[in-house]
């Protein structure tokens, strides 16, 4: 077992009397695509709530994420070059200052 959807069932028999309780399912690595596809079921279900899968994928070829870059390059010598950098939209003029609201534009 390396991916585990978890999950809220209401057990109630009534929605004025809900009766949640937690649940799971356990699928293999390569069973990737079936537990995707049981989430969209439990989502499209009203007595259960809070679908989320999680995975421990054993497969991994190597360590999640970059974990140094000198130089532009990372520790097994490939170039990189991804920059959060206009990324995330346009930086602020006076970041050092918190956002203006309404009221402070209108005075």
């Amino acid at each position: 077992m390396s991916i585990v959807v978890f999950y809220m069932r209401n057990h109630g028999q009534s929605e004025a009397t809900p009766d949640w309780r937690p649940e799971c399912l356990h699928f293999s690595d390569r069973e990737m695509s079936e537990a995707l596809k049981q989430c969209q079921v439990l989502r499209s279900d009203a007595h259960n709530a809070h679908v989320v899968m999680s995975s421990e994928l054993r497969d991994m070829v190597g360590p999640v994420g970059v974990s140094a870059v000198e130089d532009g390059k990372t520790p097994d010598g490939h170039d990189y070059e991804w920059s959060k950098a206009g990324r995330a939209g346009k930086s602020r003029r006076n970041a050092s200052e918190p956002p203006k609201t309404r009221q402070d534009m209108d005075r």
